[in-house]
């Protein structure tokens, strides 16, 4: 099985029906690595869900370490709600499926159009297309994800957010990886649902590389992102898990901006933690199924 063949380029252009666009279209995945992304696919493609991302992350030689693990151990009833930052573009949403289903299978992740390729995880994901509010100048999601979202969240199912809808960039203003604004279309689902919040945050980030082509233009970036998942092998991304935020505390913010301005805050300024467990080594509390 494979996440990107010569089919999809053709839906973009008539060319690549050709034999000389067939023979682009290869070339592209080459020089892309996504040649190597089918094959890391196809060697789990017979699982799904948190298995799946769980096989995905062994392949890459990825063990990610995790700070404050022990607050995961309040999560195994009811519906709740994961924030994350998202500096990968990928990586950052497999790790989530590895972690959260870990504890909740019926975790889900709202995610868009690139991480939904990886169809072995659909059963965790909410796929939407952002789009562009030009009178705002804002990101918004499609309605019925938001619909989806808040059945999964009403039936006592948790679901997990990167709020930017776009992954990290850096920024030549403040000379520092950030994310975008947060979506107001996801601060005002979280501010109406009145559930438990759980911030998350990825210490770590994509090659400098990665970056430098975000500087140039964010569709040849966009052609460096599969690469990025085999630049970690060895390493140990560290993610932090934040104090939960409870209904109580969030019903001292009036109006979503103020809540997301709290909970951005809780992502982005979360300390370093003292210790890390590795993923390998971390006891899940009894799964609910």
């Amino acid at each position: 099985m494979k996440i990107i063949n010569v089919k999809d380029f053709e839906a973009v252009s008539p060319f690549f029906k050709t034999e000389r666009g067939h023979r682009v279209a290869e070339f592209i995945m080459r020089i892309c690595a996504i040649d190597k992304v089918n094959r890391l696919y196809d060697n789990s493609s017979d699982y799904n869900g948190a298995e799946f991302a769980a096989r995905l992350l062994n392949d890459l030689g990825v063990n990610y370490i995790i700070g404050n693990a022990e607050r995961l151990k309040q999560l195994n009833e009811g519906a709740f709600i994961t924030v994350s930052n998202h500096p990968y573009g990928g990586l950052d949403g497999i790790i989530l499926i590895d972690l959260m289903a870990g504890i909740r299978p019926d975790y889900k992740l709202m995610v868009n159009r690139l991480l939904a390729l990886v169809r072995a995880m659909a059963e965790n994901f909410i796929s939407v297309v952002p789009t562009t509010d030009k009178k705002n100048d804002v990101s918004v999601i499609n309605i019925n994800g938001i619909r989806e979202t808040l059945t999964w969240l009403k039936n006592g199912h948790p679901v997990g957010f990167f709020p930017s809808g776009a992954v990290s960039d850096f920024s030549l203003k403040d000379l520092r990886i950030r994310d975008r604004n947060w979506q107001r279309s996801i601060l005002h689902l979280i501010h109406s649902v009145k559930v438990p919040v759980v911030p998350i945050r990825f210490f770590d980030a994509n090659s400098p590389f990665f970056y430098f082509l975000g500087l140039i233009n964010w569709r040849i970036r966009s052609l460096r992102m599969p690469s990025e998942l085999f630049n970690k092998r060895k390493q140990k991304p560290r993610i932090g898990i934040g104090n939960i935020i409870s209904v109580q505390e969030q019903e001292q913010f009036a109006d979503p901006e103020s809540l997301g301005a709290f909970l951005r805050k809780a992502v982005y300024e979360m300390p370093l933690p003292a210790s890390f467990t590795p993923r390998t080594i971390l006891t899940f509390p009894e799964k609910r199924p």
